[in-house]
């Protein structure tokens, strides 16, 4: 046995002790610090606990939710994500399934027209982390409001008649405000034209979030009818739990018929607007992070999978700080650091995208690509906090410069323990009876 005298492990100790400490180390401490600053107790129109993402924002916001709760279930966020979701169900209409994305207990704020297609999935998972305590039972007085979430969804409104998939009501409502997806972003944009622009974008992100939300209901369905105890009420539940999964079905299967492309080899975009079918012009081919968010469902084959990879990493999406939110090749591509009238997503690396294609890859096998994308972005958001000590809304893709909301702490939390989970193949986000 190899004998190592005392004094060198006691030098090795102290040496490693006054070591500066690693990007990994650094990030992981700032959420671990800051985290009750996003804890939010019940108030006013908000009956229940519920997160903000800090900084400049005081508002409980769906996507933002659904990432930093799950980012900071170690630190205690699973309640306040449970009752963000909550909130969200509470104040759904039952008639037409309306509820705006951005809440404040004085009530909707107006600047996203619907809550994105996360709300259920929310709550799934942190029902699921909460795990004995009741948590999936508790929604179960929320399963009207699911279901009229869903079909409002499925409405003739917000489904696109020609391949049956879902809509975005404007750019700034999807999350990523000015993505060149469309060809104006909002009522804010001086271009905007309700008949040209509105409920016209058809993409893969809300496909791939709708799949998601009846993969969810599912699961809810599941849950009730194990734990109901009249035989009428397991039918009722068994049978929503399998219609859920044909709707979740037929999302992935018109996804892969109407939206990938297989010459370009990756997911495309349709501006289902008459003047677009007239002239030709349905197809957005547009290269954008969008292009493989599908992957975090399982949603593409193999062979699709493989094609992604190739088209993400690919210089004008990967840069040394992450994978941009718009090709660097795009017309419209650009860092500018921009929160008013929306945020930049035409060429910023942005960390909720960037975890959701790291996670995508991971679950096709390409973990080192995976672990590689979270090191950039760990090592971007490492540096912002040794320059100017907080962490910033998105980053300069061709500096990593940080852009626009100096305070924010939201999906950046992702980052504490993101490339850990994708080293060891676990993506905390799966939708799973066994989660």
């Amino acid at each position: 046995m190899l004998h190592i005298p005392l004094f060198l492990l006691a030098v090795n100790a102290a040496a490693a002790a006054t070591a500066p400490p690693t990007p990994q180390e650094i990030v992981y401490q700032h959420v671990a610090n800051n985290a009750n600053l996003t804890f939010q107790p019940p108030s006013g129109f908000l009956k229940y606990p519920y997160l903000i993402p800090s900084g400049p924002y005081n508002q409980l916001w769906d996507w933002d939710s659904l990432f930093m709760g799950v980012a900071m279930f170690e630190f205690g966020s699973a309640p306040y994500l449970a009752g963000a979701m909550a909130n969200f169900l509470d104040h759904t209409n039952l008639t037409n399934g309306q509820v705006q994305g951005c809440l404040l207990p004085t009530g909707g704020t107006g600047t996203i027209f619907h809550a994105k297609p996360v709300v259920i999935q929310g709550a799934w998972l942190a029902s699921s982390y909460q795990n004995g305590s009741g948590a999936a039972i508790h929604f179960k007085q929320f399963q009207p409001q699911m279901a009229a979430l869903l079909q409002y969804w499925s409405s003739n409104v917000r489904t696109d008649a020609k391949t049956g998939l879902p809509k975005w009501y404007n750019q700034l409502e999807s999350g990523q405000d000015n993505l060149p997806l469309s060809q104006c972003p909002s009522s804010r944009s001086s271009c905007w034209n309700v008949t040209l622009h509105e409920m016209k974008l058809v993409s893969a992100d809300v496909a791939t979030f709708l799949y998601r939300e009846y993969q969810a209901y599912s699961l809810f369905n599941q849950k009730w009818a194990d734990e109901a105890e009249e035989d009428q009420q397991v039918r009722v539940y068994v049978k929503e739990s399998k219609r859920a999964e044909t709707m979740a079905n037929n999302i992935k299967q018109a996804m892969n018929e109407h939206l990938w492309d297989e010459e370009l080899g990756y997911y495309v975009a349709l501006n289902t607007s008459e003047a677009a079918l007239k002239e030709g012009t349905e197809v957005i081919r547009t290269r954008t992070d969008v292009m493989g968010f599908p992957l975090w469902s399982s949603i593409p084959t193999a062979k699709q999978a493989a094609a992604l990879r190739v088209n993400l990493l690919k210089k004008d999406m990967l840069s040394k700080y992450g994978i941009r939110s718009t090709s660097s090749s795009a017309a419209k591509y650009n860092n500018k650091n921009e929160i008013f009238p929306y945020s930049n997503w035409q060429g910023p690396v942005w960390v909720n995208a960037n975890a959701v294609l790291s996670l995508g890859l991971m679950r096709y096998g390409y973990v080192k690509d995976a672990v590689d994308i979270a090191k950039r972005v760990v090592d971007a958001l490492a540096n912002d906090l040794n320059k100017d000590n907080t962490w910033h809304e998105g980053y300069n893709s061709d500096n990593g410069g940080g852009l626009a909301a100096k305070g924010f702490l939201s999906w950046d939390t992702l980052v504490a323990t993101w490339p850990e989970n994708v080293a060891k193949g676990v993506d905390p986000f799966e939708l799973s009876s066994q989660h």
